[in-house]
């Protein structure tokens, strides 16, 4: 059971703090010649420290933009030719009003709030304590930002009976404890992706290349984000998120996995992520709801 629960870290993190006292850089460019767009996640693979939890709603957007989220994720990780499916719905409501910050004063997170009760599917969410883990001045810290909803189902029903239903909807339910108007509507969901990986080569001859395929629904797009792990560990370190067209296949160029210190890492993350996400309501676009198919490929790095 414990591999299971961390095994959930290994898919797209829900909220990731890279790296120390900065901000690591992000880049963004086109690969015209392969029809997909790539963005650089993390290059001080050193320096790399993350939060903790079960996580995985495979949003990429900077907690520090947002006020109110909702996510629920159908979740595969397959590794030594295993696949474990999960179901996890999250909800998170941040006080703009209450920073918390670095010791240099940037902006680290918000404190969060839990105004009411949150149903999922008619299942009633469990409030849980949300801590992040970052790095300050190079000292590793664990702060407690507040509490969060959260409901997780693995091996088909423990510990919560919420089932994430792929292609069609999961409904969401708010009763604020305070006098107020009670919210309800249904999240769409997207059809359950299914990936494969064929990885070629040796990091030793560093000619490493990796075709990916999956179940093809046309409009859209998926993004794969690929990451490392380090021996002993499984939390992965996000290298590469590529956006590419929902057509069933991505090629990813030799050039963009053998520049990577591949020595000093066991094995290589695929996640495929396909997903829906938009703000509810047209007032200040302040609940972003996210629905994702979430399917990550361990694989030891030949």
């Amino acid at each position: 059971m414990k591999n299971i629960l961390t095994y959930l870290l290994i898919s797209a993190s829900a909220f990731v703090f890279y790296s120390c006292d900065k901000p690591a850089p992000t880049e963004l460019f086109d690969d015209s010649e392969n029809e997909f767009e790539i963005e650089l996640l993390n290059k001080d693979f050193d320096n790399h420290y993350f939060t903790s939890g079960s996580d995985t709603s495979g949003i990429t957007q900077d907690i520090t933009r947002l006020t109110n989220l909702i996510s629920v994720s159908g979740i595969k990780i397959t590794s030594a030719n295993r696949t474990t499916e999960f179901s996890l719905a999250q909800a998170i409501f941040f006080k703009r009003s209450e920073p918390i910050k670095y010791q240099n004063g940037r902006l680290l997170a918000y404190k969060t709030a839990t105004p009411g009760t949150i149903k999922f599917n008619s299942v009633e969410a469990r409030i849980v304590p949300y801590r992040i883990k970052y790095r300050d001045n190079g000292a590793p810290k664990d702060t407690l930002v507040g509490n969060k909803y959260l409901l997780y189902n693995i091996f088909g029903g423990f510990p919560d009976p919420f089932y994430f239903n792929y292609n069609s909807n999961v409904s969401f339910e708010f009763d604020p404890f305070l006098p107020g108007e009670d919210i309800s509507f249904n999240i769409p969901t997207p059809h359950q992706i299914n990936g494969f990986v064929d990885l070629k080569g040796s990091k030793l001859s560093k000619n490493l290349e990796a075709a990916l395929n999956w179940n093809a629904t046309g409009p859209g797009k998926v993004s794969v984000v690929i990451g490392l792990m380090r021996p002993g560990q499984q939390q992965s370190i996000p290298v590469y998120k590529f956006k590419a067209p929902d057509n069933g296949k991505l090629n990813i160029p030799g050039r963009y996995l053998n520049q990577l210190p591949l020595d000093r890492f066991e094995k290589i993350v695929f996640t495929f992520v396909r997903s829906f996400e938009g703000y509810h309501g047209n007032v200040n676009n302040d609940l972003l709801v996210s629905s994702q198919s979430i399917h990550s490929i361990v694989i030891d790095i030949p």
